[in-house]
């Protein structure tokens, strides 16, 4: 049997699963990594080491893939600062770029994700943008470098 892949920024993956780390206890997301093979990993910057004795790092294996978010962002300037930051703290060239003004309903801001995957892919970030669901943002997201986009209300 052929076992099916997928390319995503030039990695090969064998899994579609991608885990969301929050809201999870640590013991949680390792398992899920080791039980369901889970080879994406999302990670808030702005949450990892919230607690002085566990680091999130510690549960994710070596071969995982981390997608550090922007979760938090509120315009592009803001995303592209934060993706940087998890560049420069070893979390690799992957991005989930989320940017939402509206802190009530917590909607993507698709002006200003368009532009934030300009800029992170003009420097080399494999960019995975949030985006509320529209066939033309979605266009102009894969025209500006997206290597793949997240509709609102998908599975990731």
């Amino acid at each position: 049997m052929t076992q099916n892949t997928f390319m995503l920024g030039g990695k090969e993956f064998h899994s579609r699963f991608i885990l969301g780390s929050g809201k999870y206890s640590l013991e949680l997301i390792q398992a899920a990594v080791n039980q369901a093979g889970a080879e994406i990993v999302t990670l808030a910057v702005r949450r990892t080491n919230t607690k002085d004795t566990e680091n999130i790092l510690d549960y994710i294996p070596e071969h995982v893939t981390l997608l550090p978010n922007t979760s938090g962002a509120r315009d592009a300037k803001e995303a592209v600062r934060i993706a940087r930051m998890a560049r420069e703290l070893g979390c690799g060239n992957f991005v989930k770029v989320e940017i939402m003004k509206d802190s009530k309903y917590l909607l993507p801001d698709n002006v200003e994700t368009v532009k934030a995957t300009q800029m992170l892919a003009d420097e080399g970030f494999v960019v995975l943008p949030y985006m509320y669901p529209d066939l033309y943002t979605a266009r102009d997201l894969v025209n500006a470098g997206a290597a793949a986009v997240m509709p609102l209300a998908s599975p990731i």
